[in-house]
């Protein structure tokens, strides 16, 4: 396990997995001799922050050169990589944020390099300085001394002061994508000579959220179990397995009951928490969203419709509050229910009641569009679902629609808040696609929870008299 995590430890700015535009300024201005004399080093947790700025403390120390690709071998390179480098002191701003702190600091600052290179300063979680410590850390960088670098790292540069932001060269470091850290775990168990299923290193990679360091403290328990299979994996992380998840949601999009909470029950035995299950099921339904509109392809299928997935996916993130107060098998139930409620047709209020059409159930036409004088063309509510592209359709599904003589009025309840305001944003587009299918220009009203406006074509718009 330690000889792992020794092994992913990177000794040279291209080992660094992902990050290529902070790499490559920080190379060339090395290999330029124009690097500045303050850093700041900004992103989530665990994508290389810190060891970015110990490899650019290591690359203006090396003894065989200053360079862009240090050595490794000589005794400046060996210390840095022990962390017992004189020249290099690594600070942690949570524990060192008083004034007192950072007047030390100044004071330190000023001194010779011991070993004749560069003297480092890494202040890591730079934020958590208080704002005296701030100012007085503003002084050194105003007027740095000679051989001097700080390299701030921190994941919330916007609670830094803009005075130390500004005397900073900001590199901002991104999330890892899933095929990197996937890669990098798959190169470290090859250096082991520890099988390992791509599935299960698919499902370490997810976890991570793009931090390798959290992948590969995953990949450590892994090993430590003595396997690193799919299971071994789902196991590890307290995942429900993806076989049972993806039989829930199965139940869930045919709409049977029983089965729907009998496996939940199930779940929630082996020792589940209702709240994983259902963050987890509204995981395997947005994967199957992502398969059905080809992000995914080889993601689930299920039988539902795009429409119908966002209004289970909203429904269960909408349950997220009630765990917090009871995290039970009721609330589990509770909340199951709730996305069978969703799925459910919805009826469309107008002067003669019809339903709602649904991808997964027929629909009927509700009143069709009173067209100008003179027009031959007509517009009914499922002609103007089925021209929709695949993402307006999923946001004008769940409003009640009410047609009049030449107004198309959608009317959102408040738990769809998220589509009303999405339609919204595509006011332009839903204009052109109701006159497309008319044949003319229609007034189309949208009704929200606590708003209400109308969408109106300048051009086309039939003018007040």
């Amino acid at each position: 396990m330690a000889a792992i995590y020794q092994q992913a430890r990177p000794h040279t700015f291209a080992q660094v997995v992902g990050q290529e535009h902070v790499k490559e300024v920080l190379v060339t201005a090395i290999a330029k001799a124009r690097l500045g004399h303050a850093y700041l080093f900004s992103g989530p947790r665990g994508v290389g922050k810190t060891t970015t700025a110990r490899l650019l403390a290591m690359a203006v120390n090396c003894q065989a050169a200053p360079s862009a690709r240090p050595c490794g071998d000589c005794a400046s390179c060996r210390l840095v990589r022990q962390g017992s480098h004189p020249d290099v002191i690594e600070l942690d701003a949570a524990s060192n944020n008083s004034v007192e702190d950072v007047r030390d600091l100044r004071e330190k600052v000023g001194l010779a390099a011991a070993l004749g290179g560069t003297r480092v300063w890494i202040l890591d979680e730079a934020h958590m300085l208080s704002r005296a410590a701030s100012n007085a850390l503003l002084k050194t960088l105003e007027e740095p001394p000679s051989q001097l670098l700080f390299v701030l790292a921190t994941t919330e540069p916007e609670k830094l002061p803009p005075t130390i932001l500004s005397r900073c060269q900001h590199f901002r470091f991104r999330r890892l994508s899933e095929a990197e850290i996937t890669g990098k775990l798959a190169q470290l168990c090859q250096q082991a000579d520890v099988p390992a299923e791509p599935g299960a290193l698919q499902l370490v990679a997810k976890a991570a959220d793009g931090a390798m360091r959290d992948a590969e403290s995953l990949l450590e328990r892994l090993l430590a179990i003595g396997e690193i299979t799919h299971q071994a994996a789902e196991e590890a992380l307290g995942l429900p397995p993806q076989s049972r998840l993806y039989r829930l949601a199965q139940h869930l999009a045919a709409r049977h009951v029983g089965e729907l909470l009998s496996n939940a029950a199930a779940l929630y035995q082996d020792g589940f928490s209702p709240r994983s299950l259902c963050h987890t099921l509204k995981l395997t339904l947005r994967e199957a969203l992502y398969s059905k509109t080809g992000l995914t392809p080889d993601g689930p299928s299920l039988d539902l419709s795009e429409a119908e997935l966002l209004r289970a996916i909203h429904t269960l993130d909408d349950e997220d509050a009630r765990f917090v107060r009871r995290d039970d098998l009721f609330s589990l139930e509770v909340a199951l229910i709730k996305v069978l409620n969703a799925l459910s047709p919805a009826t469309v209020p107008s002067s003669e009641p019809q339903t709602v059409p649904n991808e997964a159930a027929q629909p009927k036409p509700v009143q069709a569009i009173a067209t100008a004088p003179g027009e031959a063309a007509k517009l009914n509510w499922r002609d103007l679902l089925a021209q929709a592209g695949p993402q307006l359709k999923a946001f004008m599904m769940p409003a009640q629609a009410d047609v009049a003589e030449d107004r198309l009025t959608l009317t959102f309840p408040d738990s769809h808040r998220f589509h009303f305001e999405q339609l919204k944003r595509r006011q332009a587009e839903l204009e052109e696609l109701v006159r497309s299918v008319a044949g003319n220009a229609c007034i189309v009203v949208i009704q929200g929870p606590q708003e209400r406006f109308s969408l109106r074509s300048e051009r086309d718009s039939p003018k007040k008299p």
